[in-house]
C-alpha cells in the first residue's frame, strides 16, 4: 500500500509537471455544469478550450459587477474586474468564444433597450402634452438605458453610461489593438492613465466644459478582446511595458494553433440554455446602495482553510517576484496577487450560479482553482513578454513583405529593389509604399536605401 501510494503521488506530480510545461488551461477548476459547456463548445464549435474558458470567466466578471467584492483582510478588498486578451492568428476562432459567453448579457441589453424605447416614446408624448397644457407642474422624467456592454466609446461617453449603471459595465473590443492605439486620440496620455486607475477601482472624476461633471466613486469596468500574434508588438509602444499597463492584462495565447475544419455536429440547444441560466442567476442578483445611492457590495471573506492556502501561495509568489530575472517579469507576478483574489471571487460566484455554493464565504475550492488559473496566466504572460522583448517591426507585415525584406541586400538601389520585388511577385506600386516605412528603411540618398533591421 505504501509503495502504491508513493507511485500514485509520483504519477500525480509528473502529470502536474507535464501540465505546467504544456500550460494546459485548468478546466477542472470550474463547476461541473460549466466544464460541460466548455467541452461541448470545443467538440461541436471547435472553440479552443483556453479561449472559451477565459471568455466564460470574463462574462461572469461583468455579470457580478459591483454586487460582490472579496476581502482578504480589513480594508483590503478587490472586485471581479478583469482585463483579458485572447491572442491568435486570423481564422483561429478567437472572437466566437467571447461572443458565445457574452450572448446572455447582449440579450439582456436588447431587452432593456426595447423597454427604454417604449419609455422614450411615452416621454416625448408627455413633453409635447406638457407644452400644450401649461397647468402641468411636474416635468416628465427623461428615461435612461441601463446597459452592460460597450464596444466603441470615448472615456467620457463610457463614464456617462457607467453613471447610469453603477452596478458595472463591460468593454468588449473585438480588436484590442484599436482600443490601445486610440489612447491618445482625444487627450495626450490621459486615457492611458484612465485605464491604469480603473483596473485598481479608483474613482472616476471628469469635469466637462459642456454638461454636468461626472463622479463615480466605485467604478467597475471589465475589458476583454482579441489580438493577433503579429500585432502583439504594438502593445510595447508608448511605454506600456514600463507603466504597468501590460502587467494588468491576462493573456490567453496558444502554441501552434491552427484553423480548424468545420464541425459537422451542432451544439445541443441545452448547452446555450444552461449558460443563459447561469448568467441570469448572476444578473438577477440585487445590488445594495448606500445613503449616497452608490453601490455597497456584499463582501465575501475567506474560510480559515482557504485563507491559509491563499497566504501560502502569496508567499511563494512574492519570492518569485523578488527573484525574477527582470523588472518586467517581477511586475507581471506582482499583479497576480490581485488577480488571485478576483478569480477566487469569480469562481465562488460561478459555484453559486450553478447551485454549488451559498456564497457566504470563499471556500478552498475557489481558492485552489484561482491559484491554478493564476499560474496558467503567469506562464502565458511570460510567453507574451518574451515575444515583446524580441519583437521586430517586421513581424506585423504580411508574409510576402517579410520575404521581400529578407531578400533585399543591406543597401540597395530602387532599381535593384524593383527587380527583387518582381521576382517575388510583389507589385511595383506595393514596393514603393513599402519603402516609405521608416522603421524598416533609411534613404541614404536619392534612389538608394539601407535596411534598418
Amino acid at each position: 500500500n505504501v509503495i502504491l501510494e508513493h507511485s500514485n503521488e509520483m504519477l500525480q506530480k509528473g502529470n502536474e509537471i507535464q501540465e505546467r510545461k504544456a500550460n494546459r488551461f485548468p478546466v477542472q477548476v470550474f463547476p461541473l455544469p460549466i466544464q460541460q459547456i466548455i467541452i461541448a463548445t470545443n467538440e461541436n464549435l471547435n472553440y479552443p478550450i483556453d479561449f472559451i474558458g477565459a471568455s466564460l470567466l470574463y462574462a461572469v466578471s461583468v455579470a457580478v459587477g459591483n454586487t460582490h467584492s472579496v476581502e482578504v483582510k480589513k480594508g483590503f478588498q478587490q472586485s471581479a474586474v478583469l482585463y483579458l486578451a485572447i491572442v491568435g492568428r486570423a481564422g483561429t476562432t478567437k472572437s466566437h468564444p467571447l461572443s458565445f459567453a457574452l450572448q446572455p448579457i447582449v440579450e439582456h441589453d436588447k431587452s432593456t433597450y426595447r423597454e427604454y424605447e417604449q419609455q422614450r416614446q411615452e416621454y416625448e408624448k408627455s413633453v409635447i402634452q406638457s407644452k400644450k397644457d401649461k397647468q402641468l407642474i411636474d416635468e416628465p422624467v427623461k428615461p435612461i438605458w441601463h446597459k452592460f456592454l460597450l464596444s466603441d466609446f470615448t472615456p467620457e461617453a463610457l463614464a456617462e453610461v457607467h453613471k447610469f449603471n453603477k452596478r458595472g459595465i463591460g468593454v468588449y473590443v473585438d480588436e484590442l489593438a484599436g482600443w490601445f492605439k486610440n489612447f491618445n486620440r482625444y487627450s495626450k496620455g490621459s486615457e492611458m492613465e484612465f485605464w491604469l486607475t480603473q483596473w485598481s477601482g479608483k474613482a472616476i472624476n471628469i469635469d466637462r466644459k459642456t454638461g454636468e461633471p461626472i463622479f463615480i466613486p466605485m467604478p467597475f469596468i471589465s475589458v476583454a478582446g482579441t489580438i493577433q500574434n503579429g500585432i502583439l508588438n504594438e502593445l510595447a509602444k508608448d511605454s506600456r511595458t514600463q507603466n504597468g499597463f501590460i502587467d494588468r492584462i491576462l493573456f490567453v495565447i496558444l502554441d501552434n494553433i491552427q484553423k480548424e475544419y468545420w464541425s459537422e455536429t451542432d451544439l445541443p440547444p441545452v448547452v446555450s440554455e444552461n449558460w443563459e441560466s447561469i448568467i441570469s442567476n448572476l444578473l438577477n442578483l440585487s445590488i445594495t446602495n448606500d445613503e449616497t445611492l452608490n453601490p455597497s457590495p456584499e463582501v465575501l471573506r475567506f474560510t480559515p482553510e482557504a485563507k491559509k492556502v491563499l497566504f501560502e501561495w502569496q508567499k511563494a509568489n512574492t519570492d518569485q517576484c523578488n527573484e525574477a530575472e527582470n523588472q518586467a517579469i517581477s511586475g507581471i507576478f506582482s499583479k497576480m496577487d490581485m488577480y488571485v483574489l478576483r478569480l477566487a471571487l469569480i469562481l465562488e460566484m460561478m459555484r453559486y450560479a450553478c447551485n454549488e455554493s451559498d456564497k457566504r464565504a470563499i471556500g478552498i475550492e475557489a481558492v485552489q482553482g484561482a491559484i491554478k488559473l493564476v499560474e496558467y496566466f503567469k506562464r502565458s504572460a511570460v510567453k507574451v513578454n518574451s515575444i515583446l522583448s524580441n519583437a521586430s517591426p517586421l513581424d506585423k507585415y504580411p508574409t510576402d513583405r517579410q520575404n521581400l525584406y529578407k531578400a533585399l541586400p543591406d543597401t540597395f538601389t530602387t532599381e535593384t529593389g524593383f527587380q527583387i520585388a518582381e521576382g517575388l511577385g510583389v507589385a511595383e506600386r506595393t514596393f514603393k509604399y513599402f519603402l516609405k516605412e521608416k522603421e524598416l528603411f533609411t534613404r541614404i540618398r536619392w534612389g538608394e536605401y539601407e535596411k534598418r533591421i
